[in-house]
């Protein structure tokens, strides 16, 4: 099995203030050219602002999240009125988020606006009912019930996404995500072709990312196989929930070199055999050098794949690692 790159863009949320549009409290936005001259090469983008979704209008009286203790867990949290702390938006963007799920059900990650009450994902402020500013552990309520809603949608910050790493790890998730419903949800096959068992399916998927989820956690990859070496153990559902957060979680961890390489030299090492002392050399040495910095990655994957026709050995061909990287696409560099 070789999971085939998606030919039409993929549908993705995104706080509509990214788009430019000036829906945020003060009448603004905070347009993202990484999100709209970039990303929407891949991306098709479905724009929602909650605050504006629940009458709130523009502009609005600013709003911040509440809590009654420092210890407070992240759920335990009112969206109150910064001025009038009477105006209790809470449920109602709890509920909005209840209400766009079946609008939001085939998209494949979410770009949330950071610092919102709303839709902050990470480190929102909040504060206690004296006014005082007590830590930055909140959660945007909107967010919050998307995450939930959604357990292993990839979800990144419109900010956090000007960072290239940051970027290339959002992008490689979304890409792995819409792959899992394509391939192990049956989205791509057609009626003509035979569709393998749905476990046959979670072990292809995970058979065809395995180096690539090795580039990013060894230890937790391992872990994985041997959840499926005993697939049948679990009721099929289970699995497939199972497989798919554990794929999310590990790809959630950024590559690094030192394990990049690892997979790279795993890769290697199904193509010995076909190759000459030369070229065996060649490509060792390549590996090395980006190994050490020396060498982009895009360049030992070429390499690879020039070399890959001469194995025959399907395992090889179907490794997303060896597919076009988000570098490769264009989609990392943006001035």
């Amino acid at each position: 099995m070789k999971i085939q790159q998606r030919q039409s863009k993929i549908p993705v949320g995104i706080s509509q203030c990214a788009m430019g549009d000036p829906v945020r409290f003060n009448g603004g936005h905070k347009h993202s050219r990484v999100c709209t001259d970039l990303l929407s090469r891949v991306f098709e983008y479905i724009p929602l602002c909650p605050e504006v979704a629940i009458g709130m209008g523009v502009p609005r009286k600013p709003i911040h999240l509440l809590v009654d203790k420092g210890d407070a867990p992240v759920d335990a949290i009112r969206v109150v009125g910064v001025e009038d702390p009477s105006v209790d938006v809470t449920e109602p963007l709890r509920a909005y988020a209840d209400s766009v799920v079946p609008e939001l059900a085939g998209i494949r990650g979410y770009i949330f606006m950071q610092n919102s009450p709303s839709c902050g994902l990470h480190g929102v402020r909040r504060y206690l009912d004296n006014g005082h500013s007590i830590d930055s552990k909140g959660v945007g309520a909107f967010a919050r019930r998307i995450q939930q809603h959604f357990p292993h949608l990839p979800l990144e910050e419109v900010g956090r996404l000007n960072n290239s790493e940051l970027r290339e790890n959002f992008l490689v998730r979304v890409f792995a995500y819409d792959a899992w419903f394509r391939y192990v949800e049956g989205e791509e096959w057609t009626e003509s072709e035979k569709l393998p068992s749905r476990i046959a399916r979670i072990i292809e998927f995970y058979t065809a990312y395995k180096y690539l989820l090795l580039a990013h956690n060894q230890d937790a990859t391992r872990a994985l196989g041997h959840v499926l070496a005993d697939a049948r153990a679990m009721p099929e559902d289970e699995l497939a929930f199972v497989v798919r957060g554990r794929i999310m979680e590990i790809l959630s961890h950024p590559a690094s070199r030192k394990d990049r390489t690892n997979a790279l030299m795993h890769s290697q090492g199904h193509l010995k055999a076909f190759l000459n002392k030369e070229e065996k050399a060649e490509l060792q040495q390549l590996i090395d050098e980006y190994r050490r910095g020396h060498k982009p990655l895009s360049a030992v994957l070429t390499l690879l794949r020039h070399y890959l026709p001469r194995s025959p050995h399907g395992f090889i061909h179907s490794q997303v690692l060896l597919s076009a990287e988000p570098a490769e696409l264009g989609l990392c560099d943006f001035q």
